[in-house]
């Protein structure tokens, strides 16, 4: 079955949850939409073709299928842009069921700001995306990166522009940490000087980093530890973290 709306066409299976659900989907996903599309001044190339599926097994074979792989690993959602796709169109492939709704701003941030430019660096364009995400798992990115900050945890933010330096470490590490870096970034120089320095990361983003804001990747890097320094992390959440990860 399928819906169409204004930026989206809607793919998904008759009596799922999200054919029952399917308006409020719509809804959101146009709100996200108008939200990236406004602060980047940009467009996906089309309408975005969301196919909601029961499952992550569902969502990895998908995965495993389009870009011709053998390991279809269980995943909850993927972008794949209409530069990547066999049709030339725009597509969001994401479980939709009552324990996971992998909807929301992270994969259409990823196809809205392709149309910009696509970064050579995953902690960049991963870290656009979280910050119109602000959580991962509950908890926003600032207090993720604090978090990791204080068991001394936290990876250069130079070494994490290189994509082999990145994939060496969790996602649970580098997408919230990239999320804030964006958001200082942001907060720090405004969207319109952050939106000219993304158009320049197709090739080598540390020299792009420095030309836009004039400041050099590891003076960068201090001033950005040196903000998320300044705030207390929240008891309840500090709780929560050594509940699930302990201390040290």
């Amino acid at each position: 079955m399928e819906m169409s709306t204004k930026h989206y066409v809607f793919h998904y299976e008759k009596n799922s949850l999200a054919e029952r659900e399917i308006d409020q989907i719509a809804d959101k996903q146009e709100g996200c939409y108008t939200f990236i599309s406004d602060c980047l001044h940009a467009d996906a190339k089309g309408k975005i073709h969301y196919h909601l599926f029961d499952t992550p097994q569902e969502v990895g074979k998908q995965y495993a299928i389009i870009h011709d792989e053998d390991d279809d690993e269980p995943c909850n959602g993927f972008a794949l842009p209409a530069t990547m796709s066999k049709d030339g169109m725009e597509h969001v492939f994401a479980v939709y069921s009552e324990t996971i709704k992998c909807i929301g701003f992270h994969e259409d941030a990823h196809i809205i700001s392709y149309s910009i430019c696509r970064p050579n660096s995953r902690f960049i364009s991963e870290g656009l995306a979280m910050f119109f995400d602000r959580y991962w798992w509950g908890i926003d990115n600032d207090s993720w990166t604090r978090w990791y900050i204080e068991q001394g945890k936290a990876p250069s933010v130079a070494a994490l522009l290189e994509n082999g330096n990145f994939r060496e470490y969790d996602c649970t590490l580098t997408y919230p940490i990239a999320g804030a870096f964006t958001g200082y970034l942001i907060g720090r120089f405004g969207t319109e000087k952050y939106v000219k320095f993304y158009k320049q990361c197709a090739d080598n983003t540390a020299q792009a980093l420095e030309q836009t804001f004039g400041i050099t990747v590891e003076r960068l890097e201090k001033d950005f530890l040196g903000y998320m320094k300044m705030f207390e992390l929240r008891q309840d959440i500090r709780e929560l973290m050594i509940k699930d990860f302990g201390e040290g």
